[in-house]
């Protein structure tokens, strides 16, 4: 089940923020903004720096915000056990890094688990290697992941019955995001859009 980025809600939230912010003389939180022209894609402007976070990756080495600076990184949140939505996003990236060719090893593939009860790094490591090894995969506990997913107005819902189910899904953000090399959130692309798209609109990106 596909929960948006941008809803209503979300808009509403923000608009609050910033004028609680500008009423505060704090700093003013960025809104995203649709991109004119272009189906599926949200341009973050001025992009959103990425707050810390501690994660661990599939070879069990922990991870903060620094780890996500030096390269593009294209993300995803989802579990291994998913049935639908998250191999069939694993499968788009594999086409979005085929359709950037020579640039596709200048971008990160990220994915990150919210369900780190089940999802350790060594189970990540099986998953990922299904679509390409290449591709970086994050995990924690339920708190790391949410704290995580909530920078991109994202959720997640743990359906588990409070401990009580083995065998369980999570519902999920299933739109993906994209980072700058400074580790600034500054795309939201729709679950549907086409990989072409997605790759195209990133090599703008990897050319500017």
């Amino acid at each position: 089940m596909e929960m948006g980025v941008v809803t209503a809600k979300w808009t509403l939230v923000l608009i609050l923020g910033l004028i609680l912010a500008g009423c505060a003389g704090a700093e003013v939180t960025p809104t995203p903004v649709a991109k004119p022209g272009v189906e599926g894609i949200t341009v973050i402007d001025p992009p959103v720096p990425v707050g810390e976070f501690t994660l661990v990756n599939q070879s069990d080495a922990e991870v903060h915000v620094a780890d996500l600076k030096g390269q593009v990184t294209l993300l995803a949140f989802g579990y291994t056990h998913c049935p639908d939505i998250c191999p069939v996003t694993l499968a788009r990236f594999k086409q979005v890094k085929g359709a950037l060719g020579e640039q596709g090893d200048a971008v990160r593939f990220l994915f990150t688990s919210v369900d780190g009860e089940r999802d350790t790094p060594e189970r990540l490591t099986e998953y990922l290697g299904y679509f390409d090894p290449a591709f970086v995969g994050f995990t924690g506990d339920e708190p790391a992941a949410r704290a995580f997913i909530e920078q991109y107005g994202g959720d997640f819902v743990i359906n588990d019955a409070e401990g009580l189910r083995k065998n369980y899904s999570v519902d999920h953000t299933a739109s993906t995001f994209l980072m700058d090399a400074e580790g600034r959130w500054i795309r939201t692309y729709e679950f549907n859009t086409d990989p072409n798209v997605i790759a195209e609109d990133i090599l703008k990106v990897v050319g500017a």
